[in-house]
């Protein structure tokens, strides 16, 4: 363990000593907000059997010190976008798109958002200190500006445009036009392609795998950023697909954004970096290892090539002397077979060998397991590099591994029970073509502090009183002559932003919808979020003791032509209507909806004029399961705590739960009268704990004990909470743990 720090350490000296080839100093960019996949439609086999075209929004922001490069795509310095989706299911965190196109930027918009005020260079061809620009789902579907990732260099960001996709064109052009660098591909040749061809790709069947989690990705790449500032260039949040009969949707989940490889979306992966010093990018390694029984475990990795320019061709593993290794398994982003990797033992190594036609590239996630008859210790990972290039031949990047003395880990298995599901959000997000709520209404109707969504009664009034000063991207207040009460408070102001919604407090004049912005801002209706320029048509406000509507008619879209005209109407009781007159679709995305925001939890994307009609009731948020966590490795001989959380309010007691006897999948404990309970764990050892809150802590001394290094151990949680169930009683998931030494 001592060896495998210092060379980690030694790796990250050597990165600090020696420059990046063609680093700026002070450059720095962030994807600040990544949102909405985009369904452009399908194509190859009937229902299930086809594959879908998708697209997702990112919105970057420089959070450095000098302006960043942003020239147009047939030069060659300005940001590129790779897009990755994963599912996770089976014990395996697996690449489901092909090796996607790239978006190439074109021109930064500049504006203030997630890295602060933004320092307006003057021109697109540059982002400015702390500005912000958004790239749209339908503009990252774009195929007029999207590229093969084979051309980039992910390490040094660089792309060479003289006889890349964009000179040569699709269908190529022959002669001296594919390689002078101007422009072949043309907007009539991607007029022809199908829905699919060139967008992120994913087969119909993967999106289809019963209780798998899936997430979707974005990776920032531009020239001279070191890598140390690329923790933030890499974003994932989690989605669910829902496709009846091929009609696909998105949904984002309650699995919000967050930064690093997205290999940290695996549940109980230890997930590991390294590179090839500064001369190349990095491999992320993710790996499980799961207890099979009898002295055996299942070796499960998954290696993610982030900006590594040469790729890999081998992945190795230490495996002990006396062990034996069977069972290789390996899945790559294709169904060919024939350029499977394969594995095998080469001495005392696990070694899979890349086919010469099947190197692991970068925004690639590649799959690879075994058997093997001993516990898990703490080793390093070696992948040889495919291409020759500057720097080593091989990266080490620290793991699990079948050698050396046993590594003490623990992985959460299973689910809780307890809590119950409900939302305090609605939205549906429409592309720039897709909104299809012209001509009816919707109603929030407010009882007890929460409110019903449904269908609407209300009546169109025609627009009267005074017309706030309004033009492209502005926000207004205006006083109202009643205290109006909504989720989370009351207010005697409204908020109105020339693009489509109103807000209790002031929540800024975006023009491109999103759903982490709609849900992390402060409380907003929005009847129609999407960028519109009322500097012509009007923005009426009608406010009597009775009834303030807002009426938005004849507002111009931005861009695309036609207009939208649609009402708010607030009522001193709290009941809010929003109805729909004449909306001509084009420009950029919609979204419609009514969020409580301060970071509420994401229900997805819910197709409003399909549901309407059964309605939805709204509440404070969802009531989490009993969870189960540890505070440390169960390394033997140190005190570990097992920590409860999400404890009912008025609980009696804990019991923490301990046992050699792990059940797989578990014991459903309906019939004792505890709906979506599971027991996980054996009725072995059972001890009290006291629940005066929300969560409780009870101390484990793990044993000391000679020849135990690698037993696997359950614990589980059950609180009890009189009325909670028939029974009594709930349970949180359970953690498997395996003591070792280190």
């Amino acid at each position: 363990m001592k060896r495998i720090a210092l060379l980690s350490f030694a790796a990250a000296l050597a990165s600090d000593l020696v420059a990046q080839s063609n680093t700026v100093v002070g450059l720095d960019g962030r994807i600040s907000v990544i949102d909405d996949l985009f369904y452009w439609g399908r194509r190859g086999a009937a229902y299930p059997n086809g594959e879908v075209g998708v697209s997702m929004l990112n919105e970057m922001c420089n959070p450095g010190t000098v302006n960043i490069p942003w020239q147009v795509a047939m030069s060659s310095n300005h940001p590129k976008f790779g897009f990755l989706i994963v599912r996770v299911n089976g014990g395996k965190i697996e690449q489901i798109n092909d090796w996607s196109y790239c978006k190439h930027a074109f021109t930064s918009t500049n504006f203030n958002g997630a890295c602060g005020a933004c320092q307006d260079p003057g021109t697109g061809q540059l982002m400015g200190v702390h500005c912000s620009d958004t790239y749209g789902s339908g503009n990252n579907g774009d195929r007029y500006w999207l590229g093969p990732p084979a051309e980039i260099d992910p390490w040094l960001g660089t792309w060479a445009p003289v006889g890349s996709y964009f000179d040569r064109g699709d269908p190529a052009v022959v002669g001296a036009a594919a390689i002078d660098g101007n422009r072949s591909l043309s907007n009539a040749m991607v007029n022809a392609f199908d829905a699919v061809k060139n967008r992120v790709t994913v087969k119909e069947q993967d999106l289809l795998t019963p209780g798998a989690s899936y997430f979707y990705g974005i990776q920032l790449i531009h020239q001279g950023e070191v890598s140390t500032n690329r923790g933030d260039n890499l974003a994932s949040r989690g989605f669910s697909p829902n496709g009846p009969g091929g009609n696909w949707s998105f949904g984002n989940n309650a699995a919000t954004q967050s930064y690093g490889s997205i290999l940290t979306r695996w549940p109980g992966a230890q997930v590991d970096a390294g590179q090839n010093g500064n001369d190349d990018g990095r491999f992320f390694v993710g790996c499980v290892v799961t207890p099979l029984g009898g002295g055996n475990y299942h070796y499960e990795y998954a290696v993610h090539n982030v900006d590594n320019n040469r790729g890999g061709a081998t992945f190795r593993l230490p495996i002990d002397a006396g062990a034996t290794a069977s069972n290789f398994t390996f899945g790559d982003i294709d169904s060919n077979p024939l350029n499977d990797w394969l594995g095998a033992r080469v001495g005392n190594e696990v070694v899979f060998t890349a086919s010469p036609t099947n190197p692991l590239n970068w925004n690639t996630i590649y799959n690879f397991g075994f058997d093997a008859n001993f516990a898990p210790g703490a080793g390093l990972s070696t992948l040889d590099e495919a291409r020759v290039g500057p720097g080593a031949l091989t990266v080490s990047v620290p793991t699990k591994v079948p050698s050396g003395s046993t590594f003490a880990q623990w992985n959460a298995t299973g689910t809780g029970c307890g809590g119950s599901n409900c939302q305090s959000s609605f939205y549906e997000f429409f592309g720039p073509s897709g909104f299809d709520l012209a001509n009816s209404q919707w109603a929030l109707t407010y009882s007890g502090g929460n409110y019903t969504l449904g269908a609407g009664t209300g009546t169109y009034v025609a627009p009267a009183g005074s017309s706030p000063v309004m033009s492209d991207d502005t926000e207004v207040s205006v006083a109202i002559p009643f205290s109006l009460p909504y989720p989370g408070g009351t207010t005697s102001t409204l908020w109105i932003c020339s693009n489509g919604f109103v807000s209790p407090t002031s929540n800024g004049a975006a023009y491109d919808p999103s759903a982490s912005s709609f849900l992390s801002g402060a409380s907003r209706w929005a009847a129609l979020w999407h960028d519109l320029n009322p500097a012509t048509g009007q923005v009426r406000v009608d406010a009597s003791a009775a009834v303030v509507r807002i009426s938005f008619v004849g507002v111009p879209n931005y861009s695309g032509g036609g207009t939208a005209t649609f009402q708010f109407q607030f009522f001193p009781n709290g009941n809010v209507n929003v109805i729909y007159q004449a909306v001509t679709s084009a420009g950029n995305d919609y979204l419609t909806g009514y969020t409580r925001g301060g970071g509420v939890s994401d229900p997805g994307s819910w197709d409003i004029s399909a549901n309407l009609a059964g309605g939805l009731a709204l509440c404070a948020g969802p009531t989490p399961d009993l969870a189960l966590t540890l505070s440390a490795r169960p390394v033997m001989g140190t005190t570990i705590n097992f920590n409860t959380s999400n404890i009912p309010a008025g609980s009696a007691l804990g019991i923490s739960i301990l046992s050699l006897t792990q059940y797989t999948p578990g014991i459903d404990l309906t019939a004792l009268g505890m709906p979506t309970c599971t027991l996980y764990a054996g009725l072995d050892a059972l001890y009290t704990f006291a629940t005066p809150g929300a969560s409780a802590s009870f101390p484990w001394l793990v044993p000391n004990v000679p020849g135990a290094s690698g037993t696997v151990i359950m614990n589980q949680s059950a609180v009890l909470k009189v009325g909670i169930n028939p029974f009594g009683f709930i349970t949180s998931n359970a953690a498997q743990m395996v003591l070792g030494v280190l």
